[in-house]
């Protein structure tokens, strides 16, 4: 196994990208660089000082932090999580912390910080020193006070806090991002000495009582590091209880032994990277590949404590068999593109799971609500947020199965999926699985929403691929016919997707550049959003050449704006699979041009290297297919679309045992033109691979030069698209 950690730089997508024009929520990656590991419930990261408006709680060009919470979100675009912040002080602190918890903040620089995958490290203005690291339930820290008779460690919980000998516990009360719904997360913390004082807070006043509960509400501990500087503090969390988060504590974390877990959270890591080893390439684009495959591995994450139980939907503690994973935070609109592809290829067990837990989500709100039973829209702890739009589960799930993710329970999937597809006001948790599902129903399109038709013609389609995979044949066929809903939206005398009102007349005032009824996007960048029957799309702009000269301007400019412009935003995931269209447009080489100066000019090694929100993962996964050259453009169907590979030798390696392996001959920066290509030795001339052909180990052999060429452009070999009278 190779020691690819190394290659990992948690402070990638901290900092906005010097290419976005858009402002801090959308150009920066708000990923966190604290220590967590590979699924991990717990993530220990710093919150700087615009904590409160940056989602991943850390934003590089500040230079003060606030505290170190126990729970992060890699890449959301929503503030969520963040819970329960430890922070040393020096000296002791005598008025409450709850009035004004910021006041506490620490100066540091970016020269005094190391982040590592599993380990953050970072020395305050102050000299206060603070290392963090990580189990998936756990963590410990150790914090080296300058010397001196009074040094002070804040928790802040927020819901109830209990000190007892050397051990804090409590829980915090929070509510899930974009929605008014909350979670209780629980925490038992213990210390390797005596405090030298312990007191609690409520709101704005200080206790000797040991134990506080409320809104506002902490712990304060004094310690004496005059000779001993160092303290050191385990942590266990749960979202079922205290006694859990002690269990977990015990069962994973047990030991004072910082060195030791931070070597078992790299280990863990290394295991997660090993899935794909590259060679070659230059140290910024291994840096960019492998902290992008890093960021894949850290949301959908665990909710289920180290004996099996979680919290369900329907508010009732379960219990997971032992083996498998209930998974949590599990944002569909993001994750359906290429995250779902990626992640059932590298690891179908841990996809099936991902599957198998959003079918427990609709089975157990089946149980509690009338409407209930369909899928969760953006999943959250144990709560259906019904964040962004659409219906991403059912390709989520679809895909899965398609490229081999099957150990879940396949036909209540296709169940859940048909009832939030079908029943007009089913709702999870209170939310509407499928908003606007009345009018998509009647007209064949979502009054004035465009971009929700778009996903719900996606989202069809991928459901019509599991119902004909699992033999359901009506079901398949309704599914289908429902995906070429798009055609309702096409405009033929602006050769857009248009809204329509309810009344079937054009939304006025409409260009290119319109972004109402789009979601963070506009005209220009939805129109493309017809990935399973590109060819249809193709025909009717009318034909390949104007196809391609429109994606010729559109990719002027790779990441100008999701809310206003006529070109490419690729810091957002509606333009995700637009570079790979050029593929059934008959010019391979255009996309594999785009595609790389994307990786080039979007993605790099800095802090800055990153173009927009990760969303758990899904900007990452597109780096990672693209770096491959390879692309999921069809959600449900288990093909990949060919671009050109950016590393000279990549080995995939799958958990049957065998391997892919992918070799670019010549690769560098400027080569990334495919002269030919073979496949297991035999040439093969198309832009699209089939999943078959390369699920049981295969090699694929490209030749790459400066210049573009004709390889794949035979019209006989495009890839596919279907419509109802192409199944």
């Amino acid at each position: 196994m190779l020691p690819l950690t190394s290659w990992v730089n948690p402070l990638i997508g901290t900092e906005p990208n010097p290419f976005s024009k858009v402002d801090y929520s959308f150009d920066t990656g708000n990923v966190f660089p604290g220590a967590v590991c590979p699924r991990g419930m717990l993530a220990w990261s710093p919150d700087t000082t615009h904590a409160n408006r940056i989602a991943g709680g850390y934003w590089y060009p500040d230079g003060a932090i606030e505290g170190f919470s126990l729970t992060h979100f890699s890449g959301r675009g929503v503030p969520c999580l963040k819970d329960i912040p430890f922070m040393p002080v020096i000296g002791p602190v005598a008025t409450s912390p709850g009035t004004n918890w910021s006041r506490f903040a620490a100066n540091f620089s970016h020269t005094n910080e190391i982040a590592r995958a599993g380990y953050y490290r970072v020395t305050f203005d102050n000299g206060i020193e603070a290392e963090l690291t990580a189990t998936p339930r756990t963590g410990m820290a150790r914090f080296a006070f300058p010397p001196q008779p009074a040094a002070t460690l804040l928790i802040r919980a927020d819901s109830s806090v209990s000190i007892s000998g050397k051990e804090v516990t409590g829980s915090h009360v929070g509510k899930i991002g974009g929605a008014n719904r909350s979670y209780t997360l629980y925490f038992a913390a213990q210390f390797d000495r005596p405090f030298q004082t312990a007191k609690t807070w409520m709101a704005g006043a200080v206790d000797d009582a040991t134990n506080a509960e409320g809104k506002s509400c902490g712990a304060i501990l004094a310690f004496d590091t005059a000779i001993n500087p160092v303290v050191q503090v385990r942590v266990g969390i749960s979202y079922v209880s205290i006694a859990n988060a002690r269990a977990n504590l015990a069962a994973e974390n047990s030991a004072w032994d910082f060195a030791a877990v931070r070597q078992q959270a790299d280990a863990a890591w290394n295991v997660e990277l090993n899935r794909v080893q590259v060679e070659g390439g230059t140290d910024e684009q291994r840096q960019a590949f492998y902290t992008a495959l890093y960021h894949c591995y850290m949301q959908p994450n665990w909710l289920e404590d180290c004996n099996g139980e979680y919290p369900g939907m329907d508010g009732k503690i379960h219990h997971i068999e032992k083996g498998r994973h209930q998974y949590q935070n599990i944002p569909a609109w993001d994750h359906w593109r290429s995250y779902a592809a990626l992640i059932a290829i590298l690891t179908p067990d841990q996809s099936s799971d991902i599957a198998q837990s959003l079918v427990n989500y609709a089975e157990q709100d089946a149980s509690v609500r009338k409407n209930g039973g369909g899928l969760p829209r953006w999943e959250q702890v144990n709560r259906n947020s019904g964040g962004m739009v659409g219906d991403g589960d059912d390709a989520i799930i679809s895909t899965a199965y398609a490229f081999g993710a099957r150990r879940f329970d396949a036909r209540a999937a296709l169940a859940a999926m048909d009832k939030g597809a079908s029943v007009p006001g089913t709702t999870s948790d209170g939310a509407t699985v499928r908003g606007g599902l009345q009018g998509y129903l009647a007209l064949g399109y979502v009054p004035d929403e465009a971009a929700v038709t778009l996903e719900y013609c996606n989202n069809d389609f991928a459901l019509a691929q599991l119902a004909g995979a699992l033999g359901e044949r009506k079901k398949e066929a309704v599914y289908l016919s429902r995906a070429q809903n798009w055609e309702n939206l096409f405009d033929d005398s602006t050769g857009l997707i248009r809204p329509r009102r309810a009344d079937g007349t054009w939304m006025t005032v409409f260009s290119a550049a319109s972004s109402k009824g789009f979601v963070e996007g506009t005209a220009a960048q939805y129109v493309w959003m017809v990935n399973f029957d590109l060819r249809g799309l193709i025909d009717k702009m009318g034909g390949d050449a104007k196809a391609v000269q429109r994606l010729d301007h559109f990719f002027t400019q790779l990441n100008s704006d999701p809310f206003k412009g006529d070109t490419a935003y690729m810091g957002n995931e509606p333009c995700e699979e637009t570079p790979w269209v050029y593929d059934f447009a008959g010019v391979p080489a255009r996309t594999q041009s785009v595609v790389r100066r994307i990786q080039d000019e979007l993605f790099s090694g800095k802090p800055n290297g990153f173009p927009g929100n990760d969303d758990a993962g899904a900007l990452s996964s597109w780096y990672a297919f693209s770096a491959l050259g390879l692309y999921p453009e069809i959600p449900g169907v288990a093909g990949l679309a060919v671009g050109s590979p950016l590393f000279p030798k990549a080995t995939i390696h799958l958990e049957n045992g065998r391997t892919i392996q992918i070799v670019g001959e010549n690769a560098s920066p400027e080569n990334c033109y495919v002269q030919g290509l073979k496949l297991n030795g035999r040439d093969y001339g198309s832009p699209w691979i089939e999943w078959r052909a390369l699920a049981e180990g295969a090699t694929l052999d490209y030749v790459l030069s400066n210049k573009p060429s004709p390889w794949g452009s035979n019209p006989k070999q495009s890839p596919p698209s279907f419509d109802a009278a192409r199944p």
